[in-house]
């Protein structure tokens, strides 16, 4: 569904990538990688998951650019703020 699409996050062109394993050492839904400019999504995940998981990891890109970096290293605000946002949109512009 997503695989392959570009995202352009205040500048810079992240693409997504829907893998098999997104971390080998550590499960997780997905994961930005600043250095590459990926976003990598679990591909058995359904869509709705995968959707929220792509609100959190452009999330973290937001925060990195940003200089927000106490935010983007909070995975609980990460989180608590992505969820709300793709609930925000998908209940009233999606």
């Amino acid at each position: 569904m997503m695989d392959g699409a570009t995202f352009d996050v205040l500048g810079i062109k992240y693409k997504v990538r829907e893998v098999p394993v997104v971390n080998k050492d550590e499960p997780r839904k997905g994961q930005i990688n600043f250095l590459t400019n990926e976003i990598l999504l679990d591909e058995s995940m359904p869509n709705d998951v995968k959707e929220q998981t792509l609100m959190h990891e452009i999330l973290h890109a937001i925060c990195d650019l940003t200089g927000n970096y106490d935010i983007g290293d909070n995975e609980t605000a990460v989180q608590s703020l992505s969820t709300a946002l793709y609930y925000f949109f998908k209940h009233n512009l999606l």
